[in-house]
């Protein structure tokens, strides 16, 4: 696992007196992700600021980090206020690194929650947004990173988005979620449309980044219905679990 220079440095937490929440995206960028599927993830990234920042106390508060991984795991956008976050042209190649895509995930949040403490600001449960339509072919499993991340969620301190699409290994996905119940989101039938996915995503931020603390949080979507492309378990226990 080899985390390459970030385009752009890390900057600081705004609104230091509202609580923080950082989120990481995680895109999965070998080569077998090229043409539509990559084409659609790019809009999405650029779409997922704009949904989080309709709400302006999220716009503040919430920071953002993402990693694109291949052969190497990459910075692609160090930590910034969401409402800074930049446009993206991701291109694909290689093999796929998910064990470490995990551990940097998890590794860049525990940067900024360092941050956050040593400036006094409360920290909301980070998210880490993890997509990807395979398994890992660089380390050849992701044990470490599995044991890792159910670690963490099981000590309430992480929450995983993890989306599987194409021909993802369920296999692993089930090892990575253990502590999320052995299940993701899948998108179905071979479709490469991530709209409603991000859509859920990120105002699913958006809501957890202003809820009154201990409040059960609901995001109207229509992810898990038959009008959706992705499916899942029922959502609105599982967002608000604390």
């Amino acid at each position: 696992m080899i985390a390459e220079s970030p385009r752009f440095a890390s900057k600081p937490p705004v609104a230091v007196d509202k609580d923080h929440m950082s989120v990481v995206i995680a895109v999965d960028t070998s080569g077998s992700v090229a043409g539509e599927a990559i084409r659609n993830i790019n809009a999405n990234l650029n779409n997922f600021r704009s949904v989080v920042c309709e709400d302006p106390v999220a716009a503040k508060s919430v920071d953002v980090c993402v990693l694109a991984f291949d052969d190497t795991v990459r910075v692609i956008q160090d930590w910034c206020p969401i409402k800074d976050m930049g446009n993206y042209e991701l291109t694909c190649g290689g093999c796929t690194d998910l064990n470490g895509a995990v551990l940097t995930g998890i590794q860049k949040i525990r940067e900024r929650s360092l941050v956050y403490a040593q400036q006094g600001i409360v920290e909301r449960k980070p998210y880490l947004i993890l997509m990807t339509d395979g398994y890992d072919t660089v380390t050849g499993n992701v044990n470490e990173a599995a044991e890792l991340a159910n670690r963490r969620i099981e000590e309430k301190k992480l929450k995983l988005f993890f989306l599987g699409f194409g021909a993802y290994d369920r296999a692993t996905a089930a090892q990575l979620n253990r502590a999320n119940g052995r299940w993701c989101f899948e998108v179905t039938n071979g479709d490469y449309n991530f709209n409603d996915f991000f859509d859920f995503a990120a105002n699913s931020v958006k809501a957890a980044s202003v809820a009154a603390p201990g409040g059960v949080i609901h995001v109207d979507t229509p992810v898990g219905t038959e009008e959706s492309n992705v499916t899942l378990k029922p959502l609105d226990y599982w967002l608000s679990e604390d």
